[in-house]
């Protein structure tokens, strides 16, 4: 009897081992137009507002790969209708003034905006994206770090990222 419920223990652990590991679609880029949020909203409140109100843009699953030193990812299979107009990212299929949430799970990770138009100087909100060629887009910020801390500079990311084994020392080319 004690063998059948040592077993049945560790049958269990292992259920719950696995049951917690992260999937690539446990990434998350949210887009929430930007009348909706406001500067004063916790991340909670946020996400929330990001999973009732907000489109999904992408998961994990759609990362070809993540650049860290320039924080510069590229997606795979991107099918993008129309351009970014003035400001805004076409591979987002956002405007300038609309807002990302980038979750892992449940946590919030980042929460920013898209590049600015061309009249203007800043982001409405930092950090921001802005498409790079056709499959990239980069993760920016127009803040001042204190001391070489770069708010972009998640530990969090950067462990899910290599776990998932979506960091690349390189970006390739369409053409490679």
């Amino acid at each position: 009897m004690k063998k059948i419920i040592a077993f049945a223990a560790v049958l269990a652990l292992l259920f719950a081992l696995t049951g917690c590991k992260t999937t690539r679609e446990d990434l998350k880029f949210y887009v929430v137009p930007g009348a909706l949020v406001t500067r004063d909203m916790d991340d909670h409140t946020l996400f929330d507002l990001a999973k009732s109100e907000g489109r999904l843009a992408f998961t994990g699953a759609d990362i070809a790969g993540w650049l860290w030193e320039d924080q510069r990812v590229q997606l795979q299979n991107v099918y993008v209708l129309g351009g970014a107009g003035d400001g805004g990212s076409a591979l987002f299929q956002a405007d300038a003034e609309d807002c990302f949430v980038l979750a892992i799970g449940n946590r919030v990770i980042y929460a920013g905006g898209f590049a600015a138009g061309s009249g203007s100087v800043k982001a409405s909100r930092n950090p921001y994206i802005q498409d790079g060629e056709d499959d990239t887009f980069y993760l920016l910020c127009d803040e001042k770090y204190q001391e070489g801390e770069d708010p972009r500079a998640s530990t969090v990311l950067y462990d899910y990222l290599a776990e998932q084994q979506l960091l690349v020392s390189t970006i390739q080319s369409k053409d490679d």
